[in-house]
Order: structure tokens, then sequence, then C-alpha cells
């Protein structure tokens, strides 16, 4: 099974329209020749003025809730799209959080080969106002692979060091809503925390039992998925920091795990790059 993670960061208030389907027809194309099974995408948006899709152009989706609205430019509709014009069906979710830039419902998605029997959205942060751009969530899909079930996760956490929202309340109301959860789980997405930082966001994860699948690769240290500066990382970004991951709650076994969208086998699409873990059975 290939899973992946990747920071879309998928609309921009200056992003010209062509980058914006040139990013997502990259997208498919790796999905498809790479063949990956399952993907976590986080702030992949839609413009609120956007026309509103009809419900029969829309096919695998699975809702969190009453009232989710899909607009004709949401980064995940248009990439099912796309895959189904490849001869490949995804099952998928998204869920909006918040308004970002004024503009846009920023989101989290999770796309799956295999069929999603069920989604659900959990508030990590204290605010639940979608206004408030500090305001978090995770998405779960449970995913039916052949006879096993596993459940993905996809999050886009805070900043360890902010007093409003701090990191820690974030992992802790994550780690509660997934407590009645049993089997295999994948936690995946943007942490902002640095792999190289000691007793910040890192090791409060691994605190909780959560194995890096980067490390279970076999890799001796992290690479870089944030290039340079971003929203949220400035000077600390300039020679490069990762705080994107794939997590397990179990020592699975990762054949493989590297580095995607960085300009060297993939092109850019974002502002991070994503990262790719192949997971086989022991």
């Amino acid at each position: 099974m290939k899973i992946m993670t990747l920071n879309a960061h998928s609309h921009g208030v200056d992003m010209p329209i062509s980058v914006f389907h040139k990013n997502l027809d990259n997208l498919a194309d790796c999905i498809v020749q790479q063949q990956i099974d399952v993907v976590a995408l986080q702030e992949v948006c839609q413009t609120q003025g956007a026309k509103i899709v009809k419900e029969e152009e829309i096919h695998g989706f699975v809702t969190v809730g009453k009232g989710t609205v899909i607009r004709q430019d949401n980064y995940v509709w248009q990439l099912m799209h796309r895959l189904e014009q490849k001869g490949c069906r995804y099952s998928w979710t998204w869920v909006g959080i918040k308004t970002g830039y004024g503009i846009f419902d920023e989101g989290l998605a999770v796309i799956s080969r295999f069929p999603i029997e069920h989604a659900e959205t959990y508030y990590l942060s204290h605010s639940q106002d979608y206004q408030n751009w500090k305001t978090r969530k995770a998405i779960a899909a449970d995913i039916r692979i052949g006879m096993q079930k596993i459940c993905v996760v996809c999050t886009h956490l805070g900043w360890w060091e902010d007093e409003e929202e701090p990191f820690a309340g974030q992992m802790d109301q994550l780690q509660k809503a997934l407590s009645a959860k049993e089997g295999n789980i994948f936690l995946m997405g943007d942490f902002n925390s640095p792999a190289n930082e000691r007793n910040t966001g890192y090791d409060y994860v691994k605190s909780y039992g959560w194995l890096d699948t980067w490390l279970l690769a076999g890799h001796g240290g992290h690479e870089v998925t944030v290039p340079g500066k971003i929203d949220g990382w400035s000077e600390e970004a300039e020679q490069g920091l990762c705080i994107d991951y794939i997590w397990s709650n179990y020592p699975v076994n990762v054949a493989a795990s590297r580095i995607v969208f960085s300009g060297k086998e993939e092109p850019v699409i974002s502002d991070h790059f994503g990262i790719l873990a192949e997971i086989c059975e022991k």
C-alpha cells in the first residue's frame, strides 16, 4: 500500500489559474503513475463565491456531516475529475476548517483507491470560529482494504509556543478523539513542528507512542519538506525544515519512504514537498 501526505497550498490570492491547473495535472499524474492508494491533503481550498457543483457531478464523496458544499474550484473535486479522466475512481472526503485569506474555504481531505466506509472530523483547537485562522481540525477516514480496515487521519496543527492555541493542547484533543479507534491508524499531515527540535511538537507526538514511518523505512535522519520561508515560518525556514510526517500507531513494515514534489523526480506544486511511503505486510 502506498500512502502520501502533502500540504497542497492549493489556492493563492495571486496564483495564476494556469498554475492552479498545472499543479492539479501534475498531482493527478503522480497518483496514477505511482499507483498511490491513499493521499492525505492539507490546505485544500475552494473559493467561497465559486459556483456550487451539482450533486450528480460528485462521485465517490463521503460526507462528514450535513451542509458540506462543494464548489467548482474545490481542489479535491478538480483532482477527482482528473483521476476519473485517467480511468481511476477514488473515494474521497473533504471538510472546510476555516476561511483562508478572507475568500477561501480552507480544508483537509483524504482520498483513497479503496472504499472509505466512514469519515468524521474533530475540532482540535479551542476556537471553533470559522473566521479565526487559528481554528484547527482533523479528518479521519475508515478505509476497507479487503478483510482489513485502517484509519487514515489528516491534520494540520498549530505551533508549539502559540499562547492561544498551543500545539500540545491540539495533540491532546486529537489523541482523545482517536482513543476509541481500533486497528492500524496512519496520522498524516503538516505538524508545524521541526524534526530537529527536541522537547517540542515532534517529540510530543512520539510521547504518545506514534512511530515516524520515515525512520521505520531506515532513514538515519529527516529531509526537508519546506525549502524556504512560508506563512508562520520565516528565518527558521531559510535553511529548510521538516514539518510534514506520516505516523503509525503500530510498527508497520515500511519498504520505502521518499520526498515527492521537490523538483527532483516530480515538479514542485506547493510551498511544501510531500512524503510518499510504501507499507508492506510483514
